[in-house]
């Protein structure tokens, strides 16, 4: 069938399209409009223009035409239509019709590129290519974050760049239900036209553009009631197929209805940390009423948000379960509405992308439907010129149509982009702070890509950090600080799921000791939050000098294990101090052991035997207790200790701390019996040394058994002590027992009973160079072999059954006299419960 040759005109302007004379008449004229226009793509239509012979330029004059100047701006084609030929009231001159739908379509662009093609006779042809404004979003590279804001939120800051008008037909994923923000989107170096198109076809969001008044508007839409009715005169057009009759006005003359098979259910999964064991699966299922139409496509969502935003933990969590069956249900119909397009061509010139008409007299009945244009392909072009007629042009349209029943998305033809491997960062957070973390060690970074952020809280949204090691409540925790750098990588490559997978050094965070100085220092070390003080663990694996040392600058306290070295600061390797190792401090130390405590140096190289192996200690324990029980009977049997007031409880009770230390017998569930008690057991087998500038004290609330198979030794270097309670035994078994005072007296006193001195053979009292004085309140009695003499104050009574001798230089008996007795003071009673409060409790006085 041939295509109608329309007598109608193409016009052409634009502020800087070349003119001629004082009234500016265009250099060039339009010849040839072809292009494509389809929902949710950037059109392009080349522009054919050639000089015009009337104005008889030279050819040399019109080849130097400034295209440079062209590039960049906007230009408008105007084309006529001739409307529809249906009646319309009131119109002069047919009674039967008129020119309904009779008005200009415009199509704007951006001249994006301009080129002389060929000279045509006394004419220059030139060719413009003209774009949309949106196209200027494709030639740039950006890489930031957006935080905290919606895809409507988003569009608006990109968009703020460019000077261009935009529409808005947005009802949102639901009724009264505004799109959700997103705690952070990255724009990973993709142009803002690639990133912008990948957030639309993610949220069902598709555009187009319409024209008029010299200029185009970007619309976008997100409903089919975003999407009107083609202007009058197209809004029905009539289907007429090449066998029909010939119609001279426009309308459809081929089309071809397709229909397809589609997947019919989209299952969508995310993973949300704050919520670890929710269920973040949504599907949504609406297969087209075909056989096999039933195919399931599961994909990974990017819809939960961890609380990662501005509100951290406080804020609310979003709604992932209501969001994840939007861009499932998204999803879906992007795939649905392929299943049924149409493709057809006609004489169309006005047949308008992003609208609707209604098509009738096709001969499939369910055909005859109204329909969202989706793609038309214009291809207008000069025919012919007669002289004082004009110009004649002939118009192709070739379209794709779908039903406007059926909503429409735009297919995910942009992947969102994968990150390559880690980025460098630094940690930020708010001035004066050095740590800025939540309650899940998360923290703030700076990308050093990043132009916008402002090396604060600000700069990014709260940012994980992976450990080594981590579990409920424990695990390993080193929280990055602020101004340190860190590596941070993506989770899938996602470039808005990152996390913090480890930390460098730089030349102002430096390693924690010198390098390469300290080479053979392996560990870790920290530092004061507002000080310079630090702790640190650290392994010196230098050869035949290994150590382990864990230390803290308060009160220079550490333990060191190996060859000990110091390790001063960042400085690192010092003098070397020793072998073994040493527990210090400049402050207080103490040892605890809630169910007992061993301190040995009896050996177990290489860490033979278990820890609580003792047998040498227990050892000597048992020999001691033996030797206390072998005594003791001796004592007794000697009569040194009074029945009831022996040492037999003492040794009775040194066997029982022998077994609570040594334990029952082992079994299988506790092999390591020792120390059922919770004693404190010092061991050597060299000895024992204790010395002190001050006072020691020993303390015990039951008994102190002290025991030696040699000598027991005590020097004072003032005075010995000894205040008993009850009583006080000395018993020895061989060599005798010896007081010697060197100078002061030596006394015996017995306050409140006898005194006794028992020799099986000679008792002995001298006195070197004085008396020896004998006093009595009542009186003295000598006894010697039965002979007695008594001395009271009644007079001195001698008793003998022999012969009495005196011998005398003299002998005289003169009047009577007396002597009196001075005896010591002593306290008129004594306490004993009220000594052993005191003794108890540390008291220096007793009370009564």
């Amino acid at each position: 069938m041939s295509i109608p040759i329309q007598s109608r005109t193409l016009a052409v302007s634009g502020s800087a399209l070349p003119t001629r004379g004082l009234d500016g008449l265009p250099v060039l004229c339009p010849v040839r409009l072809r292009g494509t226009e389809t929902l949710g793509e950037l059109f392009e239509y080349t522009l054919v223009l050639k000089t015009a012979d009337a104005l008889a330029f030279a050819p040399s004059v019109a080849a130097n035409i400034e295209l440079d100047r062209l590039i960049g701006t906007e230009v408008t084609v105007a084309i006529e239509l001739e409307g529809n030929g249906r009646f319309v009231q009131d119109i002069s001159g047919q009674t039967d019709s008129g020119n309904a739908g009779a008005q200009t379509r415009e199509i704007t662009g951006v001249v994006t590129s301009a080129r002389i093609v060929r000279e045509e006779g006394r004419s220059i042809v030139c060719e413009l290519v003209l774009r949309p404004w949106l196209w200027l979003a494709t030639k740039n590279q950006n890489c930031r974050l957006f935080q905290d804001l919606d895809v409507v939120e988003i569009t608006d800051a990109v968009l703020s760049a460019y000077t261009f008008p935009v529409e808005k037909r947005l009802f949102g994923p639901g009724p009264r239900t505004p799109y959700p923000r997103r705690d952070i989107q990255c724009q990973h170096w993709e142009s803002d036209w690639t990133f912008l198109q990948r957030l639309w076809e993610e949220w069902g969001i598709y555009y187009w553009f319409e024209h008029g008044d010299g200029k185009h508007r970007l619309v976008l839409a997100d409903a089919m009631a975003a999407n009107h009715p083609q202007d009058e005169g197209y809004r029905t057009i009539r289907y007429q197929g090449p066998t029909g009759q010939r119609l001279d006005k426009e309308h459809v003359h081929a089309l071809a209805v397709q229909n397809s098979l589609t997947a019919g259910s989209v299952s969508s999964v995310d993973y949300d940390y704050t919520r670890p064991h929710a269920d973040l699966t949504a599907r949504y299922e609406d297969p087209r009423d075909t056989a096999q139409a039933r195919q399931a496509i599961y994909a990974w969502g990017d819809f939960a948000q961890p609380q990662a935003g501005a509100t951290g933990l406080t804020g609310e969590h979003n709604q992932p379960q209501r969001e994840a069956e939007h861009l499932s249900r998204v999803r879906l119909q992007a795939f649905r509405c392929g299943g049924l397009r149409a493709k057809g061509q006609g004489n169309l010139r006005s047949l308008v992308v992003g609208r609707t008409f209604a098509l009738t007299h096709y001969p499939q009945t369910a055909a005859n439907r109204e329909y969202l244009v989706v793609s038309a392909t214009l291809d207008i072009e000069e025919t012919g010129e007669a002289s004082g007629t004009g110009q004649r042009y002939r118009c192709t349209t070739d379209f794709e149509i779908e039903p406007a029943s059926e909503t429409f998305r735009l297919a995910r033809t942009i992947e969102k982009p994968r990150t390559s491997g880690p980025q460098s960062a630094m940690v930020v957070g708010p001035e004066n702070q050095e740590i800025w973390t939540d309650a899940y060690g998360r923290v703030k970074v700076q990308f050093n890509w990043d132009r916008r952020g402002l090396h604060d809280q600000r700069s990014s949204c709260w940012v994980r950090v992976s450990s080594p090691w981590q579990g409920n409540q424990f695990g390993a925790t080193h929280l990055p600080r602020i101004g340190e750098e860190v590596l941070v990588d993506h989770l899938n490559g996602d470039p808005d799921l990152p996390i913090v997978t480890g930390r460098v050094a730089n030349a102002f965070q430096l390693p924690a000791w010198k390098l390469p100085d300290n080479q053979a220092l392996s560990g870790f070390r920290s530092r004061e939050l507002g000080g310079g003080r630090a702790n640190h663990f650290v392994q010196d694996d230098t050869s035949g000098e290994i150590q382990t040392q864990l230390s803290s600058d308060h009160g220079a306290s550490q333990l060191s294990l190996g060859f000990l070295r110091r390790v001063l600061g960042n400085k690192g390797r010092q003098d070397a101090r020793g072998e073994g190792y040493e527990l210090r401090t400049d402050f207080w130390g103490v040892l605890r052991a809630a169910k007992g405590m061993l301190i040995t140096t009896e050996a177990r190289p290489n860490a033979r035997s278990y820890v609580k192996d003792m047998s040498e200690t227990m050892a000597r324990l048992e020999q001691a207790h033996r030797l206390h029980e072998g005594l003791t009977g001796l004592v007794q049997e000697h009569g040194a200790q009074q029945q009831g007031a022996d040492q037999s409880a003492l040794t009775k009770a040194i066997k029982t701390q022998n077994d609570g230390l040594r334990g029952a017998a082992p079994t299988s569930d506790s092999p390591f019996p020792e120390f059922a008690e919770p004693h404190l057991t010092l061991s050597s087998p060299a000895g024992i040394q204790t010395t002190t500038a001050g006072s020691t004290h020993l303390a015990s609330d039951e008994n102190l058994a002290l025991t030696t198979g040699g000598h027991v030794a005590v020097v004072a270097g003032t005075s010995f002590f000894a205040s008993v309670a009850n009583a006080f035994s000395l018993f020895v078994h061989k060599l005798g027992i010896r007081l010697v005072a060197a100078s002061g007296k030596v006394r015996v006193e017995a306050q409140n009973d006898r005194v006794e001195i028992i020799a099986q053979r000679a008792v002995e009292i001298m006195s070197t160079d004085g008396w020896i004085e004998l006093k009595a309140k009542r009186g003295i009695r000598i006894n010697g072999g039965g002979s007695e003499v008594e001395i009271t104050r009644n007079g001195i009574v001698g008793s003998t059954e022999g012969r009495s001798l005196v011998h005398a230089a003299s002998h005289a008996c003169v009047g009577p006299m007396t002597k009196p007795i001075v005896f010591p003071g002593r306290p008129e009673r004594f306490c004993e419960r009220c000594f052993l409060i005191a003794a108890r409790s540390g008291s220096a006085i007793v009370p009564q």
